[in-house]
């Protein structure tokens, strides 16, 4: 049961870094999210934030009518940048490339500890088989170097040596921040599912 109860708290960090995650639509987050600012437990506050603060460093998306997440108005160059970068992210997690996934991080994170992740990525990596699939990959706030992109993401954890599994459907921001041209992850922000 302790492994596990690790696990879960692997996978709330690894779907998604974050001091807090504030809304623009009280819509899109519900009440009762845990709210931690450390490299493990990375909760959600359920704050939101009035539409005019475009400009800021609060982290959200908005739903339209549809239920998906309004797109932000983004160079097609950038956003093609942007959304690289995030499958990037993806892929090199899914294919446990620990060297592919510290490139794809910011320097200086503004929402984790690069050499905690690093080595909680290790642990899961020896101890988990774990997927990330996401969908509904959608770029929700774009300013000239820094940007948020949105997805609904399953998180599949297999430990093999106990034969069990853990899975846990979320949204997720990630929050990019341009260093040296290129597109790197600086935050991460994650609301599962209940």
């Amino acid at each position: 049961m302790k492994k596990w109860m690790l696990a879960a708290g692997m996978a709330a960090l690894l779907a998604g870094c974050s001091g807090e995650e504030e809304a623009q639509n009280p819509d899109t987050a519900e009440a009762g999210y845990e709210n931690t600012n450390d490299a493990v437990g990375h909760g959600i506050a359920d704050d939101t934030v009035a539409d005019d603060a475009a400009e800021d460093d609060t982290v959200g998306f908005t739903m339209g009518e549809d239920g998906m997440p309004v797109a932000a108005e983004v160079p097609k160059d950038e956003r093609d940048a942007l959304l690289d970068a995030y499958d990037a992210y993806i892929q090199a997690f899914n294919d446990e490339d620990l060297d592919a996934f510290m490139d794809v991080l910011a320097e200086n994170p503004e929402g984790f500890d690069r050499e905690e992740d690093k080595q909680l990525l290790i642990d899961t990596f020896e101890q988990f088989e774990t997927t990330y699939t996401p969908s509904d990959v959608t770029v929700v706030k774009y300013e000239e170097d820094r940007a948020e992109v949105f997805a609904v993401i399953d998180v599949d954890m297999v430990d093999a040596e106990a034969d069990t599994n853990l899975s846990q459907t979320g949204r997720q921001v990630v929050v990019f921040a341009k260093e040296d041209g290129d597109w790197k992850v600086t935050s991460l922000h994650f609301i599962g599912n209940q």
